[in-house]
Formats: structure tokens, C-alpha cells, sequence
């Protein structure tokens, strides 16, 4: 039994732990992280990986899920590292842009050592998204196109390509969260369908001016993120596919732009906002679930986190794509303002799933249109590369449709 620490000298969040949770995987070792931290003021979503039991940790934690097919676990202490070593082979990611206790590493090994338990550093060196151990020149894992962490290379599919448009800078979906846009490329793989990414940066609001903005797109992903920066742009980009009948998925803060288009079609364009990003608006179409009471008289959570069940509505369309698997991550201190709901079904507007009895609305779709459809969670963090999330598959089959014919 062992103790294997991965140093991979990496500043991308996204990377966090990717190379070893390959490492765990190829060799079925058990896989431990410590206390990290991350410039969210730099990074806004490097640390929005949600832990099935509850709780964040790195974004990068996805790939170790992904990998291995098992729930990441929380932050260990050295004391619980040094026990688990004693019995079995125990990998750890070491980062030092991100280590809490920069005297950890150090400190690990000496006490492992001290107890005889066997230490092995392995040092990653990058070469063109290949990962190797520096030492031997074994090659670790590499990363495909789509950022995909993998242990070998994937099929390229053959064929004309299918445009994608991924709400977000291009930098915070390969570099920061990377969960979205591997999530999009499973389900392309499941369908044999090549796509191609157009990445579009909410902050960049004048692009949504132009009438072309979504030319030659079969479809958009609006993602999840805790920057409010990225909100206006993200709603004025839900509410032109709403009009123009783009097919439109959206993952968590997706959804609550895309209910948030809804209300501009109900009371007019820019007359609403998330009370997140707008604390002063003056229709708020989330508001805190801090203190609220559901129907059974039961507090609301101040933040929802961890694998929650949801209640999907019959007859609705989620209902169709989500058969059996009807619980899904969450993390989030924002609902859909109950008070707005009349308003938005008279819009179109129909709740397709909930929870706590109705008091948080988990999915919202328009039956009207071809597919604009959002979940409150994160269908992407239980996405993998052989078991694509049904929402995203179901996504990618209504854009196939919708492909535009002067698409090469």
C-alpha cells in the first residue's frame, strides 16, 4: 500500500486533479484531494464542482467522476490520507498554485514515510494537451478538442459538422469549468454526430445587435456560473432564441436566464432581472430561498447543494427525455419567484419539474417551441463520456433537425 503524489505545476483550474484521477483510474487506486483555493475574482466558477453528499470543490473534479465512475469525495485532512494509505494505494493531486498549506506536500511525505508507508511523487510534464510522468515519459492522459480529460485518444467523427453555440468565454470553458462543454461533446459522441463549438461571450453585449449573431447555430447552450457578469448577456441570448425558436438548453443559471426571457416577453424586454444580479430590480424573477417556507410550512434551504430528487411533471416534454434517473446536482440559493408564475405560463412558460412540495421549480420548458428547455441543476456533472446526460442527447437530436442547409 502506497502513498502517489501527482505534482502537475498547472495555473488552469479546470486541471485541477484531472492528471491524477487518470492516474487513480487507469490503476483502480483510491483518489484524495486537500484543501485548495482559487482567485474566484479571476476565476469565477473554479470551484463549482458539486460533491454528491453536499458541498463545492474544485471544477476540476469532474474529470476524477468522469474516469472512474465513482462520486468525488470532500476535502481530506493528512490524518485520514495517512489512513486510507496504510490500506491501499492512495493518489493525491498536488498543485502548487493552489495548495491552502504550502508546507503540505512535504509534511504528508515525511509522516508517511515515518508510519513506512511507501511514497512515489510523480512530476506531470504538459507537451501539446499530453500529460506525462516526467521521470519515465509514460504518457498519463491527454485532452481531446472538446477539453476532455481521457486515458486514450476517441473516434473523430466523419461528417458535416453541427454548429454549437456555448454561452461563455471560450478561456473559462476549456481553462476554468469544463464540465459544460465535455458534457455537449458526450452526447454528440453518443449520437456519432460531429459538432463544432462557437463560443460566445456574454459580456461582449453589442454582438447581440446584429442580426447574425446566431447564423449558421443549430442550437445554444446557456451554462451554469456564479460570475453576474455574464447574466445580461446570457438573457438577451435566451430571449432571441426564444423569439427566433432556436433549440435552447439551459443548465442551472441556463434556466434562470431562460425563465428571466420568459418575463421579458411577458412584461417587456429588460423589465426584469435575477435579484442576484439585480438586486434593485423591480421584478425579480429569483429571489433568495433563505427563510421561505414551502407548502408544508418547511424552511427552504439557504443553499441547495449535493444529488436532490425532483418531481418531473407528467406529460411534459423532460418527462419524455428523463425516463428513470430522476434526481440531479444542484447548488444553488436562488428560486423562481412563485409570485411571477401566472405571468410566465401565460408567456408560455411550463414548470417540468419541482420539488419541496412546488416551492422550487427544478425545470421549466416552452411547449411551443422546438426545444427550449432548462433544469435547475447540472445535468452536465452526470454526464460521461459512455452515459451522456438524456437532456443533452435530446438537445443535440432537435439541433441535428434544425441544421442549417448552408452548413458544410
Amino acid at each position: 500500500m502506497g502513498l502517489i503524489l501527482v505534482l502537475h505545476d498547472t495555473s488552469r483550474p479546470a486541471l485541477y486533479g484531472a492528471v491524477a484521477a487518470a492516474v487513480a483510474a487507469a490503476r483502480q487506486y483510491s483518489f484524495m484531494h486537500v484543501a485548495a483555493r482559487f482567485d474566484t475574482k479571476l476565476h469565477a466558477d473554479a470551484a463549482q464542482h458539486v460533491i454528491a453528499s453536499g458541498g463545492l470543490g474544485p471544477s476540476g473534479l469532474c474529470w476524477f467522476e468522469r474516469l472512474s465512475g465513482k462520486q468525488a469525495p470532500p476535502v481530506a485532512t493528512s490524518e485520514s490520507i495517512l489512513d486510507a494509505a496504510r490500506m491501499q494505494d492512495v493518489v493525491v493531486p498536488i498543485h502548487p498554485a493552489f495548495l491552502v498549506d504550502q508546507d503540505m506536500p512535504t509534511a504528508l511525505s515525511s509522516a508517511a514515510e515515518a508510519l513506512g508507508i511507501e511514497v512515489k511523487a510523480i512530476t506531470v510534464r504538459e507537451d501539446s494537451d499530453c500529460f506525462f510522468d516526467a521521470a519515465t515519459q509514460e504518457l498519463l492522459a491527454l485532452r481531446d478538442r472538446f477539453g476532455r480529460i481521457e486515458l486514450r485518444a476517441r473516434p473523430f467523427w466523419e461528417g458535416d459538422s453541427l454548429m454549437i453555440g456555448l454561452i461563455g468565454a471560450e478561456s473559462d470553458h476549456r481553462d476554468v469549468y469544463p464540465a459544460a462543454l465535455a458534457s455537449l461533446a458526450d452526447a454528440a459522441d453518443s449520437l456519432s454526430i460531429p459538432i463544432n463549438v462557437r463560443f460566445i461571450d456574454p459580456v461582449n453585449m453589442d454582438q447581440f445587435e446584429d442580426p447574425a449573431v446566431f447564423e449558421g447555430l443549430s442550437g445554444i447552450l446557456l451554462p451554469g456560473g456564479a460570475d453576474m457578469k455574464n447574466v445580461a448577456g446570457q438573457t438577451t441570448a435566451a430571449a432571441l432564441s426564444l423569439e427566433a425558436g432556436l433549440p435552447t438548453v439551459g443548465l442551472c443559471l441556463g434556466m434562470q436566464t431562460m425563465a428571466t426571457a420568459v418575463a421579458w416577453r411577458a412584461f417587456g424586454r429588460g423589465t426584469a432581472n435575477l435579484a442576484e444580479a439585480d438586486p434593485d430590480a423591480k421584478l425579480k424573477t429569483f429571489v433568495p430561498m433563505a427563510g421561505a417556507q414551502g407548502p408544508d410550512e418547511t424552511l427552504l434551504p439557504l443553499h441547495r447543494t449535493g444529488d436532490q430528487a425532483i418531481d418531473i411533471v407528467s406529460g411534459t416534454q423532460l418527462a419524455v427525455i428523463i425516463r428513470s434517473d430522476r434526481q440531479i446536482r444542484c447548488n444553488h440559493r436562488f428560486r423562481l419567484n412563485q409570485a411571477l408564475l401566472p405571468d410566465l405560463e401565460a408567456a408560455g412558460l411550463r414548470v417540468a419539474a419541482s420539488s419541496s412540495s412546488g416551492a422550487i421549480v427544478d425545470a421549466i420548458e416552452v411547449p411551443g417551441h422546438s426545444f427550449f428547455i432548462g433544469m435547475q441543476g447540472h445535468p452536465e456533472l452526470s454526464s460521461r463520456a459512455d452515459m451522456p446526460h438524456p437532456l443533452l442527447v435530446a438537445f443535440l437530436e432537435t439541433a441535428a433537425k434544425r441544421r442549417p442547409s448552408t452548413m458544410s
